[in-house]
């Protein structure tokens, strides 16, 4: 029988959200051993495996219960191994997360970004009671390296300067859902509960999402109203979520890094492009532009939605890697409505906004390899027409059908209907 109450041999709120979002799909309830009056003992282990124990069998024994504990901490090697186990402590006793922070990089503060690896490890001990002789052990660590400085406000520890390998900006820069997919701590409860699976009898399967999600790309030329559009259809469909690219260019005054972009400087791009990191990647302009792999598979896994919002190039790229994406091309009503369009943003040069016109029409060439099209004349329109591509495909993954029917039909990108307008901004 499943121990559905279980002592989290921790007072930390950060830690308990973190595991209790993980485990309540397999049916632990856990409860802070803060609630039922237990204090932490002295964690005395050499490592993450002893202290994890030291704490688990503490909670336990005050408790009567089972209990879940887990120790984590952040290597550096440039420190040769600290923080380490005192990664909790080592500003000192009793000191804050941005006590140990400060003085994490006030001990790098002369270390290049290219020597600054560092790795989060998680151990996980679950004991059935205080003196249990076969506890329940898991490991799991994820790589990174140290920022130069903090960024983000999530998550809780080292998370503001710790540049996980494997997606763009900071572990406090990641959607909490993300973060629980890849981090050191998921991977050691991924692992804990196949360890567990057999002999506490959890719910693995049950609440598992029976369907993928849909992965929807949204690409248009320069001007055609595709971010408003975006933003619109966000607001109106909360079920959906924007994947944030990363890019080279400079950060507009109204935008900030981890909202509209990751902004980074072009050998930080070059290094995610050559270790594979992204999705999809293309040089627009003068700026490099790239989409994360691992936000949007893990997204998708769980049976969520998700938009990309990027150009023909990586649409290309994204239909290559996974083809059964849905891919929608937006059009402006005309020419001069584009035009307009641009020199409305009063971002842009003359110069700009002329090079942008050009390459326009080359962008709109490649309308034929969408599956849909949606002509930005109306906006509400245009947003009752994305609405019903998504609505069409949510339906569609439900039922097990290959692809939507009725309303979406009608925007389909080989309608004999879009050829006058093609045929004028092509010309």
């Amino acid at each position: 029988m499943t121990p559905t109450r279980t002592v989290l041999a921790s007072g930390n709120p950060g830690k308990l959200r973190e595991l209790s979002a993980m485990l309540e799909p397999v049916g632990l309830e856990l409860i802070a051993q803060s609630e039922l009056g237990i204090e932490s003992p002295p964690e005395t282990g050499s490592t993450f495996l002893e202290n994890a124990l030291i704490k688990a069998r503490h909670a336990a024994r005050r408790s009567g219960l089972a209990a879940l504990a887990d120790d984590s901490g952040i290597e550096v090697d440039a420190l040769e191994g600290r923080p380490g186990v005192r990664s909790a402590r080592f500003a000192g006793e009793g000191a804050s997360d941005a006590d140990n922070l400060r003085k994490l990089l006030a001990e790098l503060h002369d270390v290049p970004m290219e020597f600054r690896q560092a790795r989060y490890h998680c151990v996980i001990a679950f004991v059935r009671r205080h003196d249990d002789s076969q506890p329940i052990i898991a490991h799991g660590a994820w790589e990174g390296r140290i920022a130069l400085e903090p960024r983000g406000r999530g998550g809780f520890g080292y998370d503001p300067i710790f540049l996980p390998a494997e997606v763009p900006g900071t572990a406090a820069e990641l959607d909490p859902a993300t973060k629980n997919e890849i981090s050191h701590r998921a991977q050691a409860l991924r692992a804990w509960i196949a360890a567990a699976r057999a002999e506490l009898e959890l719910d693995t399967i049950a609440r598992t999402p029976s369907t993928r999600g849909n992965l929807f790309v949204l690409a248009a030329p320069s001007g055609a109203g595709k971010t408003s559009l975006v933003k619109a259809l966000l607001e109106r469909m909360p079920r959906l979520a924007m994947s944030v690219s990363h890019t080279t260019r400079a950060r507009r005054l109204n935008e900030e890094h981890g909202r509209e972009y990751y902004f980074v400087g072009v050998p930080e791009f070059e290094r995610l492009v050559a270790e594979g990191q992204f999705l999809e990647h293309a040089r627009v302009f003068d700026n490099l532009y790239g989409t994360a792999r691992a936000p949007v598979e893990a997204r998708l896994a769980r049976g969520g939605d998700i938009v990309l919002e990027i150009d023909w190039q990586g649409a290309r790229q994204v239909r290559a890697a996974m083809p059964d994406c849905v891919t929608i091309f937006i059009l402006p009503p005309s020419r001069e409505a584009l035009e307009r369009r641009l020199q409305s943003r009063a971002t842009d040069s003359p110069q700009v906004i002329a090079r942008r016109l050009r390459d326009a029409v080359s962008d709109m060439s490649h309308w034929r390899e969408f599956d849909y099209v949606v002509v930005n004349d109306a906006f509400e329109t245009a947003v009752a027409d994305l609405m019903a591509i998504v609505c069409g495909h949510g339906e569609a993954s439900a039922s097990g059908a290959s692809a939507p029917a009725g309303a979406t039909q009608r925007l389909a990108a080989g309608r004999p209907e879009l050829e006058p307008l093609l045929d004028r901004l092509l010309a």
